[in-house]
């Protein structure tokens, strides 16, 4: 559960031999969990569970019904990670599940007439902090007075997100919220560096603009 997620430091060649030992270490485990190794199973897992929930999180609004598409997403992992072949690192093979997972429960809910929302209660920071802002649960419970505040400012918050343009809101979601570096963002939305620089540049100033007499 207290696995770290990726590291932020984007194009720091220490975060990059960090990460790439990361891959090497999961790509053991998934050779070994596909030959039946269920110790390898429970260390993906381990590795990965809290960056699935926040992925979830992020996306489905409620932390509770992230944790149960968490759940879901590794009784399906644990299923076909025969299929997994190694062509792309494999954070991002499961994000595909995490999403459709996602897709999955909101639509289950839509069934319901459930009104969907998108909280981003538990963004740490303020919009337009460096690359080292981090989006995690909080690790101590606030008192009263700052639970009131910080929901009011994150219902702000999450309001000015959800003006934003679909184009912006993801990248700056998946930036921040799934922690990836500008290159994995890249080979997810199939887009050169140099257009993912600019376009969080964009994305920032725009929740900048949206955010200006708040913060």
């Amino acid at each position: 559960m207290n696995q770290a997620g990726p590291n932020d430091s984007a194009g720091s060649g220490q975060g990059g031999a960090e990460r790439a030992a990361e891959e090497a270490q999961v790509a053991q485990w998934v050779r070994a969990a596909q030959e039946g190794d269920r110790d390898a199973l429970a260390r993906i897992i381990e590795c990965y569970q809290d960056r699935v929930w926040r992925r979830a999180r992020y996306r489905i609004g409620d932390p509770d019904e992230a944790w149960e598409v968490t759940q879901d997403v590794f009784i399906i992992c644990l299923r076909k990670i025969g299929q997994y072949r190694g062509d792309a690192p494999f954070w991002f093979w499961l994000m595909r599940i995490v999403d459709n997972q996602v897709r999955n429960r909101q639509g289950w809910w839509r069934r319901r007439r459930r009104a969907q929302t998108f909280s981003l209660e538990d963004l740490g920071g303020q919009a337009g902090d460096d690359e080292k802002t981090a989006f995690d649960p909080p690790d101590s419970a606030p008192s009263p007075r700052q639970e009131a505040a910080g929901r009011e400012a994150f219902a702000i918050l999450e309001t000015k997100m959800g003006e934003l343009s679909a184009e912006h809101r993801e990248i700056l979601l998946l930036r921040f919220a799934d922690g990836l570096a500008y290159e994995e963002i890249a080979a997810t939305l199939d887009i050169s560096l140099g257009t993912v620089k600019s376009r969080i540049n964009r994305a920032r100033a725009e929740l900048r603009e949206k955010m200006k007499d708040y913060i």
